[in-house]
This record gives C-alpha cells, structure tokens and sequence, in this order.
C-alpha cells in the first residue's frame, strides 16, 4: 500500500526585483519523491517535505512510500519506463547500477567545496561512477561488534573501547573464547559470535571479515577487475584463500552456528553479535536489563567497516530536474539531516553532525561514527555489486561455511559471477 503526502501551494506572491523591473512569477511544479517506508522514513521525510516547502512556495513535493520489500523492484521498473518519480531515496549500493544504465543525473554541481568536504568519504565513494556524483550522501551504516558486559567482566576479559586497541581476528576469537570457557565452567554453552543471518550473508559481512585481509589497492580490496570484467584474481588471491580458510574455521570449529537462533544474544547464548548501529536502539528498547556495549570491528590485517545507507538521487527523465535537484540538496543539508533525525534517528553522513547531535558524542554511537569516519569504506562491485554481492559475498561464503571445499568454491563462483559480468562488456 502507498501512501501519499501533499500539500498543494497556493497562488505565489510575486517578488518585485527592482522599482522599474517587472515581477516575475515561478511556476508552480510538483515533483515527486519515492522513498521505501517504514522505520520512520515516511514520518522523517514528511518533515522535511514540509520545511522545504515553506521556503520553495512554488515546489509540492509528493511523498510515495512503497512497502520496503516491494520498494526497489518497483523502482528499478520506473526508472526502465519513460515516468520515473522525479527523485528518490536509492539503495547506496545500487546508485552505480542505475547511473551506469543512465537512470539518475550527474548532481555534484549543486554542492559547495564545504559540503564535499564535509560528506563521508565512503559515501561519496559509494555514489560515484566514472568521476561523478549519482546520489547525494545522506545517512550512513557501519558493522558493529556487540558484547555481553557481564560475560566478559566476569572472565577477567577487558574489550577494546577505541579503535587504536581494537583486536585482530585471531585476538578476538582467542579472548571471546576464554570468555565461552568461563561460562562452561558456570553450565552454560554459550557461541562465541552470531550475525542476523547464520551463516553470514552479503558484503556488508562477509566480506568485512576477508576484505580485512588485504590493503586498499591490492586485488583482493578491489575484488573486481576495474573494467568489470572478471573476479579472477581479485577474489582468489593467497590472502583470499587465507582469509577463507579463517572464515570456516568459524563454523567448523563451533565458534558460530550454521542455523537462525531468534534473540540469541539478549537471552544469553551467544557473547557476541555481528549486526548494524540501529540493533542498539532495538536491545536498549526490547531488553532494558541486557548489559551490552559495542567494540572496534576486528580485523585481519587492515582496520575496516563496510558502510552505506540510503542516498537520494534524481531521475534523468525528470520533468522537473532543477527543482528535484534543489530538493534533494535540501534533504541532505545539515537543516534537513537534523529536521529528519528529530522525528527518526539514523546516523548521518555528514561529520558535522556528530557535534550537533547528542547522540553521537558518547556511548555506543559515538565509538562507531568514529570507526566509520576513521575506517569505513563503501562495497565492492561499483555497478556489478549485486552479481558480487549474490554470487560471491552470499552463495559462495555459505558454502565455504557450511565445509565446502574453498578452491573449488571459489573457482565455480568466479566462473557463475564472470558470466553475468558480460553485461558490463
């Protein structure tokens, strides 16, 4: 079901630019803006429809919020038609697809050097194709490690509170298992970590853990060829090999599960939980009386966290293109970012913000604005990252969890994912 949000403007007063010029009338335009509802993004968006408004006079913004499950199928099939909304709140990871494919306008124009600057980098990498900019950064995501407090304090475990103490891999799976040992000793069977899914599902997971294994530049942190032409030799390079070797061993040796547990980590059995920044609002809500805190995401060998959120983004075949640009300027302004976050919270994707928000100057949030200011890196794949994200950061890392063999794994991944890459040829 849609739902649907207008409020129709009046006759604009006309400005008089000088005692002898004629006025001059705008035009009253209607454009519209699809966002996926729910979580408060319809109620969020509404407000800052409603103060763009009372500055743009002449502009109605007509809000359509789409089921979210229904929202992105239902958007790339207007974008393929000749009647796309006008603007729209995007995926982050597909905004390349859609540029690619010459659905969204270039928009980088409309920001000042400042605004640049002051954008996430990883976002801005997230919304960029071929040097411009597709989508305009606005709210952002990153991996977040939870922790049971009193499992920990009560085997003598100390986690990391900032990031220049934040474990390897090696270390984390060495301590979170003394603190297994610990509960034992006291008749509990506890994991040592879960993650939404079991086994890990998508990029924003898997691929945090083996991406870590490498450096910024090397094939295994590209993971893809830059003309898209293949993954051999980005994804199974020595250290990609390695780093799937330690991602099975996670599940071989009984550290993760390989089955869905609901609420585990609230209820006690598991010590840690690989999930995302609003998973904190929800346990703080729905388990007052969990002792939980958040550490700096492990790594391999270089500090990462995968991030990236929703980003709006304007339709080529916009009927209203300056008018569309000129609101989703003001969506991800510091005004409209704080009109937004006063009626649904979401983190934001400009690092001006954390000084103006509260919420992100201490606690658990603040830790992880900083791990995505100081480590956060977009997802692989530019416009392939859905075949990337499918083929390899899901299909294929269940498998190698679930025992498979890794070389042949990796090999009949590579060949599935390298035929689709065709359409990019």
């Amino acid at each position: 079901m849609k739902l649907r949000f207008a409020v129709h403007i009046g006759i604009l007063l006309l400005t008089v630019l000088s005692f002898s010029a004629p006025a001059i009338a705008q035009d009253d335009v209607t454009i519209d803006f699809w966002i996926p509802g729910g979580r408060g993004r319809d109620e969020g968006a509404a407000a800052v429809i409603e103060a763009f408004e009372a500055q743009n006079p002449h502009i109605t913004v007509e809000l359509t919020a789409t089921p979210f499950g229904e929202f992105f199928d239902s958007l790339q099939v207007a974008f393929a038609g000749n009647n796309p909304p006008d603007a729209a709140l995007i995926d982050g990871v597909g905004v390349q697809n859609l540029a690619y494919n010459g659905a969204l306008l270039p928009i980088e124009d409309m920001f000042s050097q400042e605004d640049l600057d002051d954008f996430m980098s990883d976002l801005i990498e997230m919304v960029t194709l071929d040097g411009r900019m597709y989508g305009a950064p606005w709210a952002n995501a990153a991996d977040a490690m939870y922790y049971n407090v009193d499992m920990f304090e009560a085997a003598g475990v100390e986690a990391p509170k900032t990031l220049e103490d934040g474990w390897t891999w090696a270390e984390f799976v060495e301590n979170v298992n003394t603190v297994r040992a610990h509960q034992a000793e006291q008749g509990n069977e506890v994991w040592g970590m879960m993650g939404f899914n079991n086994p890990l599902q998508g990029a924003f997971f898997t691929w945090t853990i083996i991406r870590s294994a490498s450096s910024p530049g090397e094939p295994l942190w590209e993971s893809i060829a830059p003309d898209l032409s293949t993954f051999a030799g980005y994804i199974d390079t020595p250290e990609a090999i390695e780093a799937y070797g330690f991602y099975q061993s996670l599940y071989t040796d009984g550290f993760m599960p390989t089955d869905n547990i609901p609420d585990a980590f609230p209820n006690g059995l598991t010590a840690t939980f690989f999930a995302i920044p609003p998973t904190g609002t929800v346990l703080a809500r729905n388990f007052p009386d969990l002792n939980w805190d958040v550490m700096p995401m492990p790594y391999i060998k270089t500090p990462i966290t995968h991030t990236g959120s929703f980003a709006p983004g304007v339709a080529a075949k916009s009927d209203n293109p300056e008018e569309a640009k000129a609101f989703v300027k003001f969506f991800t302004s510091q005004e409209g970012y704080a009109i937004y976050h006063n009626v649904t919270k979401v983190v934001p994707g400009r690092k001006s913000m954390q000084a103006q928000l509260p919420d992100f100057q201490e606690g658990f949030l603040a830790l992880l604005f900083e791990e995505m200011v100081e480590w956060g890196v977009a997802r692989p794949g530019g416009p392939a990252h859905t075949i990337f994200n499918r083929i390899i950061a899901s299909d294929m890392m269940v498998n190698i969890a679930l025992g498979g063999d890794i070389e042949e794994e990796v090999a009949n991944a590579i060949l599935e994912a390298d035929a689709q890459l065709m359409q990019f040829r």
